[in-house]
């Protein structure tokens, strides 16, 4: 019942932004949606590998200067920072306790929306890796949504937010995947554990009439 309501959430929250998106780019005037040169494009497409790879070798001094000076950044566990140091902090933090190692891959092509010739709008799915400490590796899809702006010839991300399966996380299912271990553990221990006072409490009555 409770990953049905959920389900149901997530599903009203990605139909309510389509919608919204929808209703952005009907209203949108009709210069922005001219084409735009093949070089601006290119310019794009380097800051957003810059992202990438900030992201995947966790050097975010590279990143830095193609950041918006009025910047957000929205995780999947809704949370929001304004300031690189804060998120560089709450991403090192995510490595220190099961998890290893975190790669971000993108998966197919973004769509791409200029609302004027100073600011687009690019959406697209993503999948990350999660490496455990235990040897263990899964994967997680993953959603996104960045608003770049150009600010002095230099295409500088505005805003940044990922979503996700809240019913498919891979971090969740590591932890009850162990939790389940556990208990399974300590009901076999607990049994051979009664097996073993049985035996015990068998042998008592012969042991002691014996002497």
């Amino acid at each position: 019942m409770i990953k049905q309501r959920w389900a149901n959430r997530y599903r009203c929250t990605q139909l309510l932004w389509s919608v919204l998106l929808v209703l952005a780019i009907w209203n949108i005037p009709q210069y922005a949606l001219a084409d735009t040169s093949q070089q601006e494009i290119n310019t794009i497409i380097g800051t957003r590998e810059i992202a990438l790879q900030a992201l995947n070798t966790r050097d975010f001094s590279k990143i830095e200067p193609y950041l918006h000076p009025s910047f957000t950044i929205t995780t999947v566990d809704n949370q929001v920072f304004h300031k690189v140091p804060e998120f560089e902090k709450y991403w090192n933090q995510q490595f220190s306790n099961s998890i290893q190692d975190i790669k971000m891959a993108l998966k197919g092509d973004p769509v791409r929306t200029f609302l004027s010739s100073e600011t687009v709008v690019s959406a697209g799915d993503a999948i990350a890796t999660f490496s455990f400490k235990d040897g263990n590796v899964r994967t997680m899809a993953m959603r996104w949504t960045a608003v770049l702006q150009k600010l002095q010839d230099k295409w500088t991300i505005q805003s940044l937010h990922f979503s996700s399966n809240l019913l498919d996380n891979p971090v969740l299912n590591a932890a009850q995947q162990v939790r389940w271990i556990v208990a399974v553990a300590a009901g076999i221990g607990g049994f051979l554990l009664g097996v073993i006072m049985m035996l015990v409490l068998r042998r008592q009555p012969k042991e002691l009439s014996n002497s």
